[in-house]
């Protein structure tokens, strides 16, 4: 049996700001640094071989926090799981460009998955690279337990995927928070979850 473990990286600058960041990088917070460090915490009994991550800064942070927390040799690097791209979108705001381009984004907010972001990608493009990247660490890592840390939307693509859903029925599975953690077992084609969008190693934070 291969265990898999899905997160997404701490907060950060952007993520407060509401920016577009997509293959673009913002800095993690300071709570971004402790949800990361906390998300590590939890992960230090469950047995990890290696962990992976995008090559976006912020996903390497919180990555580079699991491992030392491990005590892990090596962190790899891979860009398939990086986030979605938004091309012309990256580093403005959200709000800004729900204004800007209305028909568009009534579209996205109902059927995302037929938006292709100009420049940049659409959620099946963002699927197929992150979905074929797993299936080859399932290959080369069987029998271990394997650590992921991608991005929101790449995330939620690839836990959509992995409970049985299909692209355009992503709203089935939950949103991923930052260091949101999920725990699958892979048994062949079976993908059972064991955890999903799990947040509780944050709790403490929230209090303070």
């Amino acid at each position: 049996m291969t265990r898999i473990i899905l997160t997404r990286h701490g907060q950060t600058l952007w993520n407060i700001e509401g920016r577009v960041q997509g293959s673009l990088d913002s800095p993690l917070t300071e709570k971004g640094i402790l949800q990361a460090r906390s998300l590590a915490s939890r992960l230090k009994n469950e047995g990890i071989t290696h962990i992976y991550s995008s090559d976006s800064p912020r996903a390497m942070g919180t990555a580079e926090e699991i491992r030392s927390e491990l005590g892990l040799d090596k962190l790899r690097i891979d860009i398939a799981l990086r986030e979605f791209s938004f091309g012309e979108w990256e580093g403005r705001i959200w709000q800004e460009l729900r204004v800007a381009n209305p028909d568009v984004f009534k579209v996205w907010d109902v059927e995302p998955h037929l938006v292709t972001a100009p420049g940049g990608e659409n959620m099946e493009m963002v699927l197929e690279r992150a979905w074929n990247f797993l299936q080859s660490i399932i290959k080369n890592h069987s029998g271990e337990t394997v650590c992921l840390v991608t991005h929101g939307l790449t995330l939620k693509l690839l836990v959509t995927k992995a409970l049985g859903y299909e692209v355009h029925e992503w709203a089935k599975s939950p949103w991923q928070h930052n260091t949101a953690l999920n725990i699958f077992e892979v048994d062949g084609q079976r993908w059972i979850p064991t955890l999903v969008g799990d947040c509780h190693h944050l709790e403490e934070l929230e209090d303070k």
